[in-house]
């Protein structure tokens, strides 16, 4: 006997029952398997504040109890039975079309961060050179000078940050996608936070230490120097 025919089986005794015994209605077999999942819950949830109340062991006889219990093995055949059919390829082709928005999502993610390296490039190519040309015809050279490298300095970090981004995120895209992942961007990760760490400790143990060195070559406070002395006269009387 197959597994579907032995939860068709059972769940046909347990509606009987239920009909028979305790004149209850309840037929499953056009119900779906979403609903099926959701009224199961229930049944189960109060099957459960069942057991937990103190007059379990009195209220496990009595009708309310009882038809819980075939409905919920009614219940729990009749999905088993639903989820061993194959699924309609309606079902497959809406999960594929939810785990493609997923994919999307997380696409349009990089391309933002793509766009924004691209604007940057932008910047330094285009917009920088003709401001830079502005303020030395309008303000001075000196002034230009100063301001591009300035400016350079800053839009050449920002995009060197920009481009690590991407490659991250590529990378975390295709651990969603399934594709191969590079661990040496974690690690690479990991190996900067800890050598921010180390520096930071440096710099303090460097303090620190010149501190020490500092106090160690304090030169020794010099001995008060003694009052000089008045000359004396020699010992005798003094001269008239």
């Amino acid at each position: 006997m197959k597994l579907t025919e032995l939860n068709h089986n059972r769940r046909s005794f347990s509606t009987k029952v239920l009909k028979e015994q305790y004149e209850t209605s309840f037929n499953v077999d056009n119900m779906s398997m979403s609903s099926t999942r959701t009224m199961l819950q229930k049944v189960r949830g109060l099957l459960s504040e069942s057991k937990q109340s103190p007059d379990y062991h009195n209220s496990q006889a009595s009708n309310s109890y009882m038809k819980l219990v075939f409905m919920e093995q009614a219940l729990s055949d009749h999905y088993n039975e639903l989820r061993s059919l194959p699924q309609p390829r309606i079902m497959v082709e809406n999960e594929e079309v939810e785990k493609s928005q997923v994919v999307l999502a997380a696409q349009d993610m990089v391309d933002q961060v793509q766009k924004m390296l691209e604007d940057v490039g932008q910047m330094q190519v285009k917009e920088l050179p003709a401001l830079v040309s502005s303020i030395e015809s309008e303000i001075g050279v000196n002034e230009s000078q100063a301001y591009n490298d300035a400016v350079s300095a800053q839009l050449d970090t920002l995009s060197a940050a920009l481009k690590e981004s991407t490659a991250a995120l590529k990378n975390a895209l295709n651990g969603v996608t399934g594709q191969a992942v590079d661990a040496a961007f974690d690690a690479g990760a990991d190996m900067g936070a800890e050598a921010g760490m180390d520096a930071g400790l440096d710099a303090g143990m460097g303090a620190g230490e010149e501190e020490t060195n500092m106090g160690d070559e304090m030169p020794a406070p010099a001995a008060p120097e003694e009052p000089e002395m008045p000359p004396s006269g020699g010992v005798g009387r003094a001269k008239r």
